[in-house]
């Protein structure tokens, strides 16, 4: 079974991680738990960066399109 989480849950899921972490109070006992707490909080990090070059690439090729046709309400 596969669990699909839109950017907004993963950023929420990161920032109770890091409140968590941050403000709980409790620290890892070994550095076996540090390690996996980071891991944790490091695991979708780089997703909404990822999205946003896959955005920006769709828009410079759609631009890049429009600009190679020329304008739409111009004869070719």
């Amino acid at each position: 079974m596969t669990t699909t989480y839109t950017a907004r849950d993963l950023l929420g899921r990161i920032r109770h991680t890091l409140a968590d972490a941050l403000f709980s109070g409790h620290l890892p006992d070994t550095a076996e738990e540090a390690s996996d707490a980071l891991q944790q909080v490091t695991r979708w990090a780089w997703l909404p960066a990822l999205s946003g070059v896959a955005v920006a690439a769709e828009h410079a090729r759609g631009a890049h399109e429009t600009a190679v046709r020329g304008r739409p309400d111009q004869p070719q």
